[in-house]
């Protein structure tokens, strides 16, 4: 290829392209003479990337200038025949939050970069498998298709094989590629629970058409394979991956004995869990092998072991037929091309073989023409081998019998329905999931106004007209009017079916016609859910579509008596793009509905979904009307539709949680749980219930329970993530009140790592850590919930006290008043703004900010407790004792409130009063082991003695707040103590209250005016205070006294 020369803006690492959606993706690369390669692959990247980081494992030509003139970071990195160790080395130094590995022939169609970053933004998973497109003229590929010009970079090649592997994921320390040699990350994602799913964008790979896959690029290969076996010798993918090596290397002989290593190894394994290593492929490869040493009767028995473990494995079908004919035996040789055929038909490879022996046997070839005009050499299937760009085997080795191109069969006939209305946009992304698999489109339109129907008629499909009349079950029939297919699936415009699930589905139809299938429908646009849908069924009379909204087959297929199975077929779901586009669908599924309910009320599937509706809304009182009509107005019951009757008791629970009604909602929930105990949002829901009603081991069972059925799928619409993330929540907050708070931690890690983009757990981490003392792990984690969610008031008012506790008053004020101005009637900031207030001198705003805190949270003793202590402050102290009574109300034993309230009733000399307290009080100070004993109608100054006794206990204790109020209880009771006084001052002083200690010293030495001491004290107390002058009297009173 001739090396292109153009002149080229220099890209800045880490820009950020105006109008861009926030999302920070490092494309990272290892390289050693690419130049000619890296130019087209950097071009495509363009500004879409955050940053580009190649890493140079030794180039001798332009590589480095190549990749500096695009704009990206490069840095040299030894070479240790570890591809693993390189790769990582470059991710250690990406600063993107995603990573998308490349090679450099590799190229992102530039159409695809907004996909990629609608994926990301999705949330749906860490990793993201993406399919590469090997471009090739060999079609003997696994797999192989032929191009259809759905992309530009396919223009100059005929067709392309797949490979799958795990290419965009989060930049997270834990992931990281393992493996010298075909490194992946799929098991360092997986070691912690991390979610993997597809990415529909393809990756266009050049290399096996424009490389040469001999010489340097073999011996590279090679050396790492040996290296990575000699590492890991009982790993039987490394030996698979070695044999390729040394056969691609031409050492025959060491590449037989690697694979029979493979071999035994995996026959060995109880279980192979290896989704890229499978036997048939691997006796594929001895069987190439063999025959490449000249062993034909070898490489013969080689495809029948591949037979035998797989009897669908169509390359070792074709291979036997190719050495059977190379030995003679012709008929049986077209008997296997036939049956590889009838897997694959549309693998060209063994169209030429049948062709071959179609005309050594004088009979017609596939087209009805007789044999070819010109010879041609046979040709064998090539097993995965590994080689090249995924460092990764074929994906047909990721789904059992898995196949590309057009794979349509003569017998069994799918047709696809649709009914469309304004899909122009959307329509064509579907069918082209789907043009390979179906051999009928039908679509139905309701009323467009754009493009739709000429969209669906350029994929050559039948087209119907329904006049809309709000009945989607309606529309659906007419659609299956028009099929002719033995088999029928519906889609929407805006589902896509991954071309991994066509060959599953045509393994369905080939089966019989008394089953009808359930897919998976996966939705992970704005709102993230999935469930079972009924989408694949048999082309029979009396199968029909019912209910105008949320449309079931189920009814009709049950009377027909057809079973109904689960399958693993994802149908994925892109229409509910944003809030806005759900609450519209919901609106106006709900107008259709409601208007059915007048004319049926006894549809209870259809109330059931009026119900569900309104409980989203929070409309409760509605929704518990309706969910009481079912099962109290209805035959749901009667007809032993648990489904239905399940979900209203259920959601009747929950909607009495919502009202804070739990212990009715907790009977509702336990109905739910008679009917199905193994339902897991029934479970999580009561140990939610639970857990609000206090009851923590009873919440834990029930959350146990949730989690042995947390990977269910059900008819419901349910948030998989979200079911996993508040059973880790829940049981982390029930252990946490147990006082296990090691535990909690690691529940609600746990709980962070299902899904990070909530900050709950991580708010929860940082009040542990806050607890513990680890008050930087504390801040931290809060940091990391206010980046996920910087308008959650939680965090804002966490932020604040952190603020406040470490005695930066204006932060704490400033974060504490920003979470009023989006939760104006959020208690706790109140409060706190009120102890800012209460340190800072301003008594006024402190009792303010209490009165509010007291107003909106008027079961909590909190904020009354500190408005009492700021009114003791304040020597209100009758005011004082009535607010410390309402606290008592809600709570007692409190041991400041206690004694609060003694230091109100001894201001007032209510002496019966203080007696009455001070035994509760004195017990919580000493214990009741060592309780001084207080005599019948002892006196005030008695009490008095027995207060400031039990202020010094306390203050020992470093008690600080009750030790004040001790010594202040004695020194009412007992004005005219010194000792009292004095002791009182010092705690004043000690506790930084220097207004409230100087009327104290002053009044002393009213009464002693010689006593140097109380001077020195008091001008101490104005030295600190900042008014020297009347420090400087009372030093020089100090000295005339000692003179």
């Amino acid at each position: 290829m001739a090396k292109r020369k153009r002149q080229r803006t220099k890209r800045k690492a880490g820009r950020r392209v105006p109008g861009r959606q926030d999302v920070r993706i490092s494309v990272c690369m290892i390289a050693r003479d690419e130049e000619i390669f890296l130019t087209r692959c950097l071009d495509n990247i363009g500004e879409s990337a955050f940053e580009i980081l190649v890493g140079d494992t030794g180039s001798v030509d332009n590589t480095r200038e190549v990749a500096r003139t695009s704009g990206a970071q490069v840095f040299d990195i030894p070479w240790a025949n570890d591809f693993s160790k390189a790769r990582n080395e470059v991710i250690d130094r990406a600063r993107g939050d995603w990573i998308l590995v490349l090679d450099c022939d590799e190229v992102i169609s530039r159409k695809d970069w907004d996909v990629i970053r609608k994926t990301v933004l999705s949330g749906r998973a860490v990793g993201y498998r993406m399919t590469t497109r090997n471009y090739t003229s060999s079609s003997d590929r696994a797999g192989w298709r032929p191009c259809k010009g759905e992309y530009d970079e396919e223009a100059l090649y005929s067709g392309w094989f797949p490979t799958t592997k795990v290419r965009l994921f989060e930049n997270r320390p834990r992931i990281r590629f393992e493996g010298a040699l075909h490194e992946l990350v799929e098991s360092s994602i997986e070691a912690f629970g991390g979610g993997i799913v597809d990415c529909l964008v393809p990756v266009h790979h050049y290399g096996y058409v424009e490389k040469d896959r001999t010489g340097k690029m073999a011996t590279l290969y090679l050396d790492a394979a040996e290296q990575k076996a000699a590492a890991d010798a009982g790993n039987p993918k490394a030996k698979y991956e070695l044999a390729i090596a040394r056969r691609d290397s031409g050492n025959l002989e060491e590449a037989r004995s690697a694979i029979r290593e493979c071999i035994g190894q995996v026959r060995d394994l109880p279980e192979n869990t290896d989704p890229y290593l499978r036997l048939d492929y691997a006796y594929l490869i001895e069987g190439d092998i063999l025959g490449r040493m000249g062993d034909s009767n070898g490489a013969r028995e080689s495809c029948r072991k591949a037979l035998a473990v797989n009897p669908q494995c169509h390359e070792a079908l074709n291979n036997l037929g190719t050495a059977l004919l190379r030995d003679g035996d012709l008929e049986q040789a077209r008997d296997c091309y036939q049956k590889a055929l009838g897997i694959a038909p549309e693998m060209e490879a063994i169209k030429k073989n049948l062709e071959k022996v179609n005309r050594a046997l004088g009979t017609t070839s596939l087209s009805g023409e007789t044999g070819l005009a010109r010879d041609r050499e046979l040709v064998a299937n090539t097993p995965p081998d590994e080689k090249g760009d995924d460092a990764n085997t074929s994906s047909i080795l990721t789904q059992e019998n898995r196949r590309g191109g057009d794979i349509k069969s003569p017998d069994k006939r799918l047709s696809l329905c649709m009914i469309v209305r304004n899909e122009e946009e959307r329509l064509e992304g579907c069918l082209e999931c789907v043009e390979d698999l179906v051999d009928e489109i039908v679509v139905v339109d309701t009323g467009s106004t754009d493009g739709t129907v000429a969209v669906a008629e350029s994929f050559g499909a039948k087209i119907g007209y329904f006049e809309w009349c709000d009945d989607f079950s309606a529309a659906r029939n007419e659609s299956l009017k028009l099929a002719t297919g033995d088999w029928i699936m519906w889609l929407d415009a805006d589902d896509r079916l991954p071309v991994e699930c066509h060959d599953k589905i045509r393994n369905l139809i080939a089966g019989t016609k008394e089953k009808a299938y359930l897919f998976v429908l996966d939705s992970q646009d704005c709102e993230t859910v999935a469930c079972l849908q009924m989408r694949l069924f048999p082309n029979v009379p009396g199968v029909e579509f019912e209910k105008p909204v949320h449309e079931q087959l189920f009814p009709s297929v049950a009377r027909l008596g057809i079973e109904v199975e689960p399958t693993d077929v994802i149908v994925v779901h892109t229409g509910y793009t944003t809030t806005e586009v759900v609450r519209d669908k919901m609106e106006r599924y709900l107008r259709i509905m409601e208007r059915w309910l007048e004319d049926h009320p006894g549809d209870y599937v259809v109330r059931s979904n009026v119900a569900m509706t309104y409980f989203v809304w929070k409309e409760l009182n509605t929704a518990i009307g309706h969910y009481e009509k079912i099962l109290h107005e209805s035959d749901c019951k009667k007809d032993g539709n648990l489904v239905i009757e399940t979900t209203a008791w259920l959601y009747l629970g929950r909607c009495y949680m919502r009202k804070g009604d739990f212990d009715q909602g907790l009977a509702f929930l336990l109905e739910a749980l008679k009917l199905d105990d193994q339902y897991a949002v029934t479970n999580v829901t009561l140990g939610e219930c639970y857990l609000k009603m206090d009851r923590p081991q009873d919440s834990l069972q029930a959350l146990d329970q949730a989690q042995k059925f947390e990977d269910q799928l059900t008819f419901a619409a349910n948030d998989p993530i979200a079911l996993k993330y508040w059973i880790r929540f829940f049981k982390a907050q029930n252990l946490e009140s147990l006082g296990q708070l090691d535990e909690a931690l690691s529940l609600y890690q746990q709980a962070n790592e299902v899904d990070p983009t909530r900050s709950d757990a991580l708010g929860a981490i940082s009040t542990l850590h806050r607890k513990a003392g680890r008050m930087a792990e504390a801040v931290k984690a809060l940091e990391g919930a206010l980046e996920i969610d910087p308008d959650d008031p939680r965090h804002r008012f966490n932020r604040g006290t952190f603020y406040l506790e470490d005695g930066q008053m204006e932060a704490a004020e400033k974060w504490l008043r920003s979470t009023l101005e989006i939760n104006p009637d959020m208690p706790g900031p109140y409060l706190n703004l009120g102890i800012v207030a209460r340190r800072q001198g301003d008594m006024q705003t402190a009792e303010e900010m209490y009165r509010h805190a007291i107003e909106r949270e008027k079961e909590s003793y909190e904020p009354l407790a500190n408005l009492g202590h700021l009114l003791l402050d304040q020597e209100r102290y009758s005011e004082a004792g009535e607010v410390f009574e309402r606290v008592r109300t809600f709570k007692t034993g409190l041991l400041d409130v206690d004694m609060g309230l003694c230091v109100a009733r001894a201001a007032s000399a209510d002496l019966e009063a203080v007696r009455g307290l001070a035994t509760d009080i004195l017990r919580a100070v000493y214990g009741s082991g060592t309780l001084p004993m207080l005599p019948d109608g002892v006196g005030a100054p008695a009490l008095a003695q027995l207060f400031a006794e039990s202020g010094r206990k306390l203050l020992a204790g470093r008690v600080v707040v009750c030790a004040r109020l001790g010594f202040l209880t004695a020194h009412l009771l007992d004005p005219a103590s010194m000792e009292f006084a004095l002791q009182l001052a010092e705690v004043f002083r000690a506790s930084g209250e220097l207004w409230r200690a100087i009327p104290l010293y002053e009044k002393m030495i009213q009464s002693q005016p010689t006593e140097p001491e109380l001077f020195r004290k008091l001008g101490q107390c104005y030295l600190e205070m900042g008014a020297p002058e009347a420090a400087q009297l009372c030093e020089d009173q100090v000295v005339a006294l000692a003179g």
